[in-house]
């Protein structure tokens, strides 16, 4: 059990959202445009939460690599529209919001979206108005695993790092937590198993986002 916990940090994909078939679908198109074949899903799927600057730098061929900031900057052009279409709260992230929100915490967004992106998602979804701040890999000079995005979201609340719960779903993730000295807590909804999470010695791993609430004492 979690005391004195002022700020809940969440990531997005396999956190929040379920959005695998649309950065599948995204990434698919952009690669289309530059006459590169499809990948198949769990190729994708499992370099999630990876920047896309990394995902596209695995996936082209070499002489295409100048191609890859191009890559970054078309992609959200078109995952904005699927995004809309195909993506999906995960089960208890309502439940959970209310429950914190009911009890004054502070919540934010640490994600390796755009931050517009990411407002216009969760616009979307009906869960935008929970969060007090949303930051993404434009408002940081160094993506996860670096912990500024942690340290940044700290910084705007004035909370100590000991005063705050970073919920992920990826190593890369976890590992940014755990850098800017949070309580991490790895989530099993995502792309990655508890088994690869548990190389990162998270607080503690969980299949529910629900359980938060037997974790963070309120």
């Amino acid at each position: 059990m979690l005391f004195g916990i002022k700020l809940v940090i969440f990531d997005m994909d396999g956190v929040l959202i379920d959005s695998k078939e649309a950065i599948v679908e995204t990434f698919n198109k952009v690669l289309a445009e530059l006459n590169e074949p499809p990948q198949p899903s769990i190729i994708i799927e499992g370099m999630i939460g990876e920047t896309l600057y990394d995902m596209f730098k695995k996936i082209l061929p070499n002489d295409k690599h100048n191609k890859i900031q191009w890559c970054f900057d078309r992609f959200p052009q078109i995952y904005v529209n699927i995004a809309s279409k195909k993506t999906k709260l995960l089960p208890g992230v309502i439940e959970i919001l209310d429950h914190f929100k009911t009890h004054k915490l502070k919540l934010s967004i640490a994600t390796t979206k755009r931050s517009y992106v990411a407002k216009e998602l969760l616009s979307n979804l009906g869960i935008l108005n929970y969060f007090d701040l949303i930051l993404g890999i434009n408002d940081v000079s160094s993506p996860k695993p670096s912990p500024e995005i942690i340290q940044k979201t700290l910084s705007r609340f004035g909370i100590e790092s000991n005063e705050a719960v970073f919920l992920e779903d990826t190593t890369i993730g976890l590992e940014a937590g755990k850098k800017a000295g949070v309580y991490v807590i790895g989530l099993t909804t995502g792309t990655h198993s508890r088994e690869k999470m548990s190389d990162l010695k998270p607080y503690m791993i969980i299949d529910k986002i629900t359980e938060l609430k037997e974790i963070i004492s309120l």
